[in-house]
């Protein structure tokens, strides 16, 4: 009976060794701000980055599959930044759903879309920052026939990374619309974070549905646009207000531990 107590005993943390233990969980429990504040600054980041790309110009296939390769090394930057940028929304978002509330179906729906949104934005990220690129540096010196090739490569490649950039946004929008719905439920200003995420998310889906197969430059920049409000406003959501579940398990920790 002494031996079965004294390992009873010495199975059960003192109060130094739990108040540590929580110390520790605190410490490597991502806070909902640095999840705003990724979003924030993923948001900016790859707004002024996406400013900075631009096309090569030219008439003739050579002249165009010059111009894409002279570019190769701004683009990759560009879209680099780009992919990382979707990373850390991925994160970001990731972090808003576990604070409205994974149990609940429409968010967890929510997020899964916006996380297959992502996978198709890094799709067509890839195509335009790396794909194309490397296939007009390649083309530039061959022989004729592989040239008219890689120049009729490149047509339909951009057709591929416009549909996989639509489909991105699409599901992305609907992501953020499931949440939206969720955040209307609040008062305050949960809920006119709510209203922006509503808005933003039905003007992106108008603006991709009534655009043509390529959208115009306009229609980009007003989902850009779009996006962006969003962006911030989440992010301003999380930084503002962190989330009270993780706040209430500290507390929790802390009195058990004292």
């Amino acid at each position: 009976m002494l031996h079965d107590s004294a390992i009873s005993d010495s199975a059960i943390p003192d109060t130094e060794t739990r108040h540590d233990l929580s110390t520790r969980t605190d410490q490597s429990m991502p806070p909902t701000r640095v999840a705003g504040i990724v979003i924030a600054a993923a948001a900016v980041v790859s707004t002024i980055f996406v400013a900075l790309d631009r096309g090569g110009g030219g008439h003739t296939p050579l002249e165009i599959m010059q111009g894409i390769a002279g570019l190769k090394d701004l683009k990759e930057l560009v879209h680099a930044v780009a992919i990382a940028s979707v990373c850390g929304m991925g994160f970001g978002y990731s972090t808003l759903a576990r604070r409205l509330g994974l149990h609940r179906p429409a968010v967890l729906a929510g997020l899964t879309l916006y996380l297959f949104g992502c996978v198709a934005m890094i799709g067509a990220t890839i195509t335009d920052g790396f794909v194309i690129p490397h296939v007009a540096v390649d083309s530039i010196t061959a022989s004729p026939e592989r040239l008219a090739f890689a120049f009729n490569l490149v047509h339909y490649l951009y057709i591929v990374l416009n549909d996989l950039a639509k489909l991105g946004w699409v599901l992305q929008a609907v992501g953020t619309l499931a949440w939206s719905v969720a955040l209307l439920h609040n008062r305050g200003f949960k809920r006119a974070i709510g209203v922006v995420g509503l808005l933003s998310s039905g003007l992106v889906l108008a603006l991709i549905f009534a655009s043509p197969t390529s959208m115009t430059m306009t229609s980009l920049l007003n989902v850009l646009f779009a996006q962006l409000t969003w962006n911030l406003a989440a992010a301003a959501l999380l930084v503002r207000d962190p989330d009270r579940a993780t706040q209430d398990a500290s507390l929790e920790r802390h009195a058990l531990a004292s």
